[in-house]
């Protein structure tokens, strides 16, 4: 595990920055480019579905290897990799960068996630995204930096501001546990373009009310599902309620949500929270999860619920 780190860390590249050009691969690039993405979708598959955990570490190596490779290759910012199912790529509405995310199943109840940063330039400005998160005592408080971070599988972005005063709010999923898991906005600036996480946007915590939320986080029971996400027909980011259920007496109460939803109106330096949000429409559509991927009918890394749900039925 150290190993890969320290691979990821020393593949940190730092260029200088150019003029925005527009995209042109010649030929024999695009063959690279098309040739890369298919190593990288196989290692992908490999680090989800393997079964020896030895082999899932290789395959993450030899994709972290991989991408920092082939992310060297001119204007690889706009080549969309849209083989590579199990990775998240995801981008801000100004398009200013891209973030790869993937998770490692070290265990049932321990993921590690991997990622980076890729800035639009014409040379490359790539910041890898080290998984910190087991020495992070109190994330809520935190601000972190690339090398020391709070690690997830981000699965959308949104804007504050606009230009070099931006603030990025990322959507992340933790598979955390295996009992419960997690889903958190993390606002990212950029100081001298570099990543920063965690901004104080957020209200004041309800347990500690003594200081403001460098993030926002939810914890949640696994054997259910809930919304984090920005809703573009209601322009709010929307999110479940979530209320403890105790299993049985003498247990600890977890967290499910009960059908009502809170919400955050973005503005330009802050995030107005809304205690209680109306619902007009019951339809199936409105305001219910979506896949972390947007892949429908398909769990995070792709694979068919619906192939489950037959198998289930068979039983």
């Amino acid at each position: 595990m150290r190993f890969i780190y320290a691979s990821f860390l020393a593949l940190s590249l730092n260029f200088t920055f150019g003029q925005n050009a527009i995209p042109l691969f010649t030929s024999s690039t695009l063959q690279e480019l098309s040739k890369a993405e298919d190593t990288l979708s196989y290692l992908a598959h490999s680090i989800v579905n393997d079964t020896l955990p030895e082999e899932r570490f290789y395959a993450t190596r030899e994709m972290i290897l991989t991408l920092v490779r082939t992310l060297r290759l001119k204007n690889s910012f706009y080549y969309k990799f849209s083989k590579l199912k199990s990775v998240s790529i995801q981008y801000p509405p100004d398009s200013s960068f891209r973030i790869f995310t993937w998770q490692l199943e070290v265990s049932q109840s321990e993921h590690r996630y991997y990622g980076a940063i890729q800035l639009k330039a014409d040379s490359l400005v790539l910041y890898p995204l080290i998984d910190r998160s087991f020495n992070l005592s109190n994330p809520e408080k935190m601000t972190l930096s690339a090398d020391n971070w709070m690690g997830c599988l981000v699965y959308g972005i949104q804007q504050m501001g606009q230009g070099e005063e931006s603030t990025y709010l990322a959507f992340g999923y933790d598979a955390n546990d295996g009992k419960t898991r997690k889903k958190w906005i993390e606002p990212i600036k950029f100081n001298q373009h570099k990543p920063v996480f965690g901004a104080p946007l957020f209200p004041k915590g309800k347990v500690d009310s003594t200081f403001i939320p460098q993030r926002f986080i939810l914890t949640y029971a696994a054997e259910t599902t809930i919304k984090l996400n920005y809703d573009s027909e209601l322009d709010l980011i929307v999110f479940d309620h979530l209320a403890p259920l105790a299993i049985k007496p003498g247990q600890p109460e977890i967290m499910v949500p009960d059908g009502s939803y809170e919400a955050f109106k973005i503005h330009p330096d802050k995030l107005e929270y809304i205690e209680m949000l109306p619902v007009v429409t019951t339809g199936e559509n409105v305001l219910r999860p979506k896949p972390v991927l947007g892949n429908e009918g398909k769990d995070i890394f792709g694979k068919s619920t619906l192939m489950k749900k037959k198998k289930s039925g068979n039983r």
